[in-house]
């Protein structure tokens, strides 16, 4: 059985917008979290979003309206995200130019669901498998256990639920 894993979208959102994007956001108030810095209680939807979300996607999804549309600034650091179920994809809008990356823990664990018990910040023991230079506007869905970075600018993350 063949699994997707990650997919890319070029042009999620014109450069236009993503410029106009990060006008608005840079100067919000950024407050650390676990994964980098984010605006706090600040969540922007476009108003079809399950409907547009499944249509990239190929599969009927609904967004988590509680956890999506945050902008982030992502601090350098390999992790997964927290996920309650198989179904859940995330969506990540490079708003700037970020790179993301996907690795493998030299343990042979490909994802978290083969383990998550390692050092997130020791460089050695990871192997990076892929490393993807996205464009503002770009961007990519995938799914929350992959282990992952991405190392620059602000992105707006989105996690989808799988009907």
């Amino acid at each position: 059985m063949a699994l997707i894993k990650t997919m890319t979208v070029d042009e999620f959102y014109n450069i236009e917008s993503a410029t106009n994007l990060h006008n608005v956001v840079r100067g919000l108030n950024f407050q650390s979290t676990e994964f980098g810095k984010e605006i706090l209680n600040f969540n922007h939807i476009p108003a079809d979003a399950d409907k547009l979300f499944s249509t990239v996607l190929g599969k009927d999804v609904t967004v988590d309206r509680e956890k999506s549309g945050v902008f982030r600034f992502p601090e350098l650091l390999i992790h997964f995200e927290g996920f309650d179920s198989l179904k859940e994809w995330l969506l990540v809008v490079a708003i700037d130019q970020s790179t993301f990356n996907i690795f493998e823990h030299k343990s042979g664990a490909l994802t978290a669901l083969d383990g998550y018990q390692h050092n997130y910040r020791n460089l050695f023991e990871w192997d990076l498998m892929v490393n993807h230079q996205l464009k503002p506007g770009q961007a990519v869905f995938f799914r929350p256990w992959l282990f992952h970075s991405f190392d620059s600018g602000i992105v707006q993350m989105f996690r989808l639920i799988e009907k």
